[in-house]
């Protein structure tokens, strides 16, 4: 390669390498909503902060009181079991973990097992769009959300958040239950 060729591609390189990563916040009204999922299915997508993250494969637990509901693997989604269905439990206990982030979240509605989209993640001051507004978090270190984005009814979203004036309280609702 050429010593001019070689500062293009180093230029390029720099360039892209500092272009901002698309976020994986969920799409706003005004933005374009990505295909609906199959029938029965949850797609799933996860960041830190607004950027996101790649699993290849994240692990899902879902009880309804002592019942396990859905427990596994998954590259990218889940199929939404029958027993799901069955469930009498108007309460969920969430649990999902994508290479080294966890996530738990211990009171989920129920109809969060439905077509559509689940987006899970931290995020951290100065808070994505969805989360800017909202007074519940303007002293908060970071947020822990589900969001549960369903193809034919209403979002909504489950959140665990970390106040700073309990940032250093152990225990408390900064540190993970294990």
């Amino acid at each position: 390669m050429s010593t001019t060729g070689f500062k293009i591609a180093l230029v390029l390189a720099v360039v892209v390498g500092t272009l901002p990563a698309v976020s994986q916040q969920r799409p706003s009204s005004t933005e374009k909503r990505p295909p609906d999922p199959p029938p029965n299915h949850v797609e799933v997508r996860f960041a830190i902060g607004k950027q996101p993250v790649t699993c290849e494969r994240f692990q899902l637990t879902v009880k309804g009181g002592s019942q396990t509901i859905l427990t596994g693997s998954f590259a990218s989604g889940f199929s939404i079991p029958q027993a799901a269905a069955a469930a009498n439990h108007d309460m969920l206990d969430v649990e999902i973990k994508c290479e080294e982030h966890r996530w738990h979240f211990s009171e989920v509605g129920r109809w969060a097992l439905q077509q559509g989209w689940w987006w899970v993640g931290t995020d951290y001051p100065p808070f994505q769009e969805m989360l800017q507004n909202d007074n519940t978090f303007k002293d908060a270190v970071w947020v822990k959300y589900l969001i549960v984005d369903p193809t034919n009814d209403e979002v909504f979203y489950v959140y665990k958040f970390c106040p700073t004036r309990l940032k250093d309280q152990k225990p408390g609702p900064c540190y993970d239950e294990d």
